[in-house]
């Protein structure tokens, strides 16, 4: 399994990335019931940790889809509301988070 800690630029906040096959093991660590259908998920922990978790080789498509997730989150939790009118700082928090879990799989 491996992971890696980061804290989130000029919003709040830490994202942790994981990437194992093994989700029973990681259900167990994480306290959830995981279906094994499932590529990739987010989910926020109480102390603001976004952890963004992906089984080998995901996609573009599905590293953008949890890259959406972990932005909502950020929003959500920042009281902040996405402005389709001024998405500078929405694309720039997206980029960000895209671009460390591109690094983080090593695509």
């Amino acid at each position: 399994m491996k992971t890696k800690k980061i804290k989130i630029p000029i919003y709040h906040g830490i994202m942790i990335l994981i990437q194992t096959d093994n989700w029973d093991k990681l259900g167990r660590k994480l306290n959830l019931e995981l279906s094994n259908d499932t590529d990739a998920f987010v989910y926020k922990d109480p102390r603001d940790r976004y952890v963004a978790c992906f089984r080998s080789n995901p996609s573009p498509n599905i590293i953008a889809h949890e890259a959406v997730h972990v932005v909502n989150h950020v929003y959500n939790d920042g009281s902040m509301m996405l402005d389709p009118l001024n998405d500078e700082p929405q694309a720039y928090l997206t980029g960000w988070v895209v671009g460390e879990m591109h690094k983080f799989l090593g695509k």
